[in-house]
């Protein structure tokens, strides 16, 4: 998948949601509660703080779940409610 789009407003996240899947999935999920554009930037956010420039579901799905909520809720949080989207992006155990 390489498109272009614009839903995050910050050209190297719309980058990562045009060319990955995943990144589109979890822009998706995190759509709840606060503005498009904050959500769509959030798989770029995860993707940084990862040391990486792509999301990668197994990497995520091994991740320790604490560990993986204090990801997200590192200032500046990926989303208003960090620990709740901690849950819903990593595949169920």
């Amino acid at each position: 998948m390489d498109v272009t789009l614009h839903l995050a407003q910050r050209p190297e996240a719309d980058e990562l949601l045009g060319r990955s899947p995943l990144a589109a999935l979890v822009g998706m999920l995190l759509d709840q509660q606060i503005p498009m554009e904050w959500a769509f930037a959030g798989p770029y956010t995860i993707a940084e703080r990862l040391g990486s420039d792509d999301l990668d579901a197994h990497e995520i799905a091994g991740y320790d779940p604490e560990a993986f909520t204090e990801l997200l809720s590192r200032k500046p949080a990926v989303h208003r409610y960090p620990g709740s989207m901690a849950m819903g992006v990593p595949p169920a155990p």
